[in-house]
C-alpha cells in the first residue's frame, strides 16, 4: 500500500516540466492540494475558481484537474489510494481552512505521512493506513463546519458533465459537436456554458485534455508518433503532428528533445 501514497511539495512540482501540472489531466488516485502561501487559480473539470492562503482543494480519482503554481506559492500535493473504505469524498471541493488547530493537524499528518514513506519500518501498510483515515476524517470535519457544501453555480453543471464527458472520451476523436449530442444541448450553448465556467471555449477544454496526453506519451514514452496519434484517436499521423504543432508551438519530434524546463507550450 506505500507506493499509493505521495507527497509531493509544490516547490518540486513547480521544478518539472510546467504542462505536467498545469494542463487538464487525471489521476487514478484521489488528490489532495494543500496550498500554504500565495495564490492563482486551478481548474477542476471545465470550471476554473482561485486559490490564496491554507485553501484545500480535493480532486477525486479520475477527474480533470489543472493548477497554476507560482514562484510565490507554496504547499503540498498528497496522493491517495484509490481505497472506498477511506471514506474519500466522491466529489471535488475547495475549502479555506482559517482554523490554525486543524491547519496544523493536516500539517502533522503530511509529516508523519513523509516520515513513514522515508523510514520503511515494520508494519508501515497499516501506518499509513491510518494516517489515511485521518486525512479522510479532517476532511469531513471541515466540511462539516463549512456545513458540508461548496457553493456551486447552477449554471456550472452542464460544464462539469462536459469535462468528465471528456476525460472518459477524449481519446476516441469525437468533437464537441458528438459531446454536445450528448448532453443535450447545441455546440454553440455548450461552448457558452463553458467559456463562463472557464473562460474557454468547449474545443479548447477537449484539445487541452488530448494534449497533455500527447506530452505525456511523447516525454515519457518510446511511442512513435504514429503509434500516440493512434492512441489518441488521430486519424493519422500526419494529422497529428498538425494539430501538435498548432497547439504546442512544436512538432512532436522539437518537443520530444526538449529539456523538462523548456516544454512550455505556446499554442498557436
Amino acid at each position: 500500500m506505500s507506493e499509493f501514497y505521495k507527497v509531493t511539495t509544490l516547490a518540486k512540482m513547480r521544478s518539472d516540466a510546467p504542462w505536467r501540472h498545469a494542463t487538464l489531466h487525471s489521476d487514478p488516485r484521489p488528490q489532495l492540494f494543500w496550498f500554504t502561501r500565495g495564490q492563482g487559480r486551478f481548474s477542476i473539470g471545465a470550471v476554473t475558481r482561485g486559490y490564496g492562503p491554507n485553501t484545500a482543494v480535493f480532486i477525486p480519482s479520475g477527474v480533470m484537474i489543472a493548477v497554476e503554481i507560482s514562484a510565490q506559492v507554496q504547499g503540498v500535493l498528497l496522493k491517495l489510494p484509490f481505497d472506498p473504505t477511506l471514506g474519500l469524498p466522491t466529489v471535488p471541493f475547495h475549502i479555506r481552512v482559517s482554523n490554525v488547530e486543524a491547519q496544523s493537524n493536516f500539517s502533522g499528518y503530511i509529516d508523519m505521512i513523509e516520515r513513514e514513506l522515508a523510514a520503511h519500518a515494520p508494519a508501515r501498510d497499516q501506518a499509513l493506513r491510518a494516517y489515511g483515515l485521518l486525512i479522510s476524517t479532517w476532511i469531513a470535519r471541515q466540511l462539516a463546519v463549512q456545513d458540508g457544501t461548496i457553493l456551486r453555480d447552477k449554471t456550472h453543471v452542464l460544464a462539469e458533465r462536459y469535462a468528465a464527458l471528456v476525460e472518459s472520451g477524449y481519446r476516441s476523436g469525437n468533437g464537441v459537436s458528438s459531446y454536445a449530442e450528448a448532453l443535450g444541448v447545441t455546440p454553440t450553448h455548450l461552448t457558452r456554458v463553458c467559456r463562463d465556467a472557464c473562460g474557454r471555449p468547449a474545443l479548447a477544454i477537449l484539445q487541452e485534455r488530448i494534449l497533455h496526453d500527447a506530452c505525456r506519451l511523447l516525454v515519457d514514452t518510446d511511442m512513435p508518433a504514429r503509434d500516440i496519434a493512434t492512441e489518441l484517436g488521430f486519424s493519422s499521423a500526419a494529422y497529428f503532428t498538425r494539430a501538435f504543432s498548432k497547439l504546442a508551438g512544436y512538432t512532436p519530434s522539437e518537443f520530444r528533445k526538449l529539456p523538462p524546463m523548456r516544454q512550455i507550450l505556446h499554442a498557436g
